[in-house]
């Protein structure tokens, strides 16, 4: 084998092991919040991952850059459900269509969501993304409602309002409800605001 082939080998390897290692950090960072750790140490994210502490720096500067990379994987996570287009001619079974996605996507992210919450206060890298998220989530809501109600501003607020995590956590963690009381809840408050849905007779996330 020539210097040249060896030293393309060995570099492919460091690439590959730094790819490796920087999945398993990620992915340990994951576990942790899952299982209630709203901050892990970086000394905790190490031990769970099974590297050195130095090797958690060498490939994130900080833990802000490490929640970053943690948003970018829950991100990817949820994607093909929130990407995935609306399957109806009508605008208001799109608008089930679209509730019953966003709850699921709540119940899947709700741990990571809390920590981001809780930190975004301390993280202009999650408070920027928090504000992205919600965005988002209001722009896809605008996009299946017909003209006629975007003129109602105060009930555009208000689905906005029944829509969001925090109202998804409110029922879930503060009311103790399960995913699926939850869901009831939400549908039966949008079925008041938009009658012609009728998404009480759905069944919840």
């Amino acid at each position: 084998m020539s210097e040249f082939e060896t030293l393309i080998n060995t570099t492919d390897g460091r690439r590959l092991r730094s790819r490796d290692s920087k999945r398993k950090i990620v992915s340990a960072m994951l576990e942790l919040v899952r299982e209630g750790r709203i901050a892990p140490t970086a000394e905790e994210v190490a031990q769970r991952a099974d590297v050195g502490l130095r090797t958690v720096f060498r490939r994130f500067k900080d833990m802000e850059s490490l929640y970053a990379e943690m948003s970018v994987a829950i991100s990817e996570q949820v994607a093909p459900i929130i990407n995935k287009a609306l399957s109806h001619d009508e605008w208001w079974r799109n608008f089930a269509q679209l509730v019953e996605r966003r709850l699921k996507v709540y119940e899947v992210i709700r741990p990571y969501r809390v920590a981001a919450e809780v930190l975004k206060f301390q993280s202009s890298i999650l408070h920027n993304r928090h504000l992205e998220i919600v965005r988002d989530e209001r722009e896809l809501l605008m996009s299946v409602l017909p003209a006629f109600l975007m003129e109602d501003k105060p009930l555009i607020e208000a689905l906005q309002a029944v829509l969001s995590f925090d109202m998804w956590h409110q029922l879930r963690s503060d009311q103790k409800l399960s995913a699926q009381q939850a869901g009831e809840v939400v549908n039966k408050i949008l079925s008041r605001l938009l009658p012609e849905t009728r998404l009480s007779d759905y069944g919840s996330a």
